[in-house]
């Protein structure tokens, strides 16, 4: 059996909660497949303060061994541990010493690993995520840092994770079958961050041809105008759908905010309008070199069809014979 530590630092939670939303497999059934024990997290363990923070002085002195390393949360360097694992070292000390001795470490959201929400504007709390702090190698352990499976921190970024991919990367790590060469330049593995939100998104036949809804509930494409980062976000989130499979942000008619990026959140504000400069959007695709973009965009307003040009600024499809009009909408005429 594999020993899997899961620490919570500076966070709200989302990722545990997300991982006890996943459905295939239900959490129990993840655990078994990976063969591990849960040693110790703030929701899960049943052991009072002073046995809690005996196991976690264990796994630092290398008395219990530990597999998988799981950090969820940005980690400020100097701050005393407010969670379970109550002590007055600070919870950044704990993390570096298991993480030199544990198999591999997985920094789990976007808070462990870039600092996310938690090193947001003037960042007072001074958080980091493990090994990158936004965009740059270092972070609390440092760019060189490699496990002793001498693979660097594992970053599993999101606001929150899909269970899948916490799940994915952690039984990958725990079968030999993740290395250097499947992370991507920011440490992510490339099976799941390796696309983009955009991708699969429903609303691509509006994107295609520059149909743009003009509020939020039109059928229009999200990015020209209110704000949509689905073609900046590198994720699998319209194919690997949350909640029950069945959703997106992007097919509940909320804009992608490209939660997986190490910029997230003050990279891409504002999140709700678009910003532009000449009518172009500042933050264009990354799927697409930026000149194609911003000549053939013009052209494809052009060869917009009428179907999709009146759809995409009403709150309903519109069908032939529907002449009925959408309240505080424009009038569904029949095309």
């Amino acid at each position: 059996m594999a020993n899997l530590l899961w620490i919570q630092a500076v966070c709200c939670g989302g990722e545990t909660a997300s991982l006890l939303n996943s459905d295939h497999p239900h959490l129990p059934a993840a655990l078994r497949t990976l063969g591990a024990t849960l040693l110790g997290h703030g929701y899960f363990h049943d052991q009072d303060t002073g046995r809690a923070e005996q196991v976690i002085e264990e796994c630092a002195s290398g008395k219990r061994h530990v597999d998988l390393l799981a950090v969820e949360g940005a980690v400020h360097p100097q701050a005393p541990d407010g969670s379970a694992w109550a002590s007055a070292k600070p919870l950044a000390e704990w993390i570096r010493a298991i993480a030199q001795v544990a198999d591999c470490t997985v920094a789990i959201g976007t808070c462990a690993s870039f600092g996310g929400v938690m090193a947001c504007g003037r960042n007072p709390l001074r958080a980091t995520g493990l090994q990158f702090h936004r965009d740059q190698k270092g972070g609390l352990l440092g760019a060189s840092f490699r496990s002793k499976m001498g693979v660097p921190v594992v970053n599993v970024p999101g606001c929150p994770a899909h269970p899948d991919w916490i799940i994915g990367t952690l039984w990958a790590l725990r079968a030999n079958r993740l290395d250097e060469a499947d992370l991507d330049r920011f440490n992510r593995p490339r099976v799941f961050y390796g696309k983009l939100a955009h991708h699969a998104c429903p609303r691509n036949e509006y994107y295609e041809f520059k149909a743009s809804a003009a509020a939020y509930s039109q059928q229009g494409c999200l990015f020209e105008n209110l704000g949509c980062k689905g073609t900046l976000c590198e994720s699998d989130c319209n194919e690997r759908l949350w909640l029950a499979r069945t959703g997106s942000c992007t097919r509940g008619g909320f804009p992608c905010l490209s939660c997986t990026s190490p910029l997230f959140p003050d990279g891409f504000t504002p999140f709700f309008k678009t910003a532009k400069i000449g009518g172009i959007p500042t933050s264009l695709p990354l799927d697409v070199p930026k000149a194609w973009y911003v000549g053939i965009s013009g052209l494809s307003k052009l060869a917009c069809p009428e179907r999709l040009r009146r759809n995409a600024v009403s709150f309903k499809p519109v069908w032939a014979g529907n002449q009925e009009s959408n309240e505080d909408g424009p009038q569904n005429d029949r095309l």
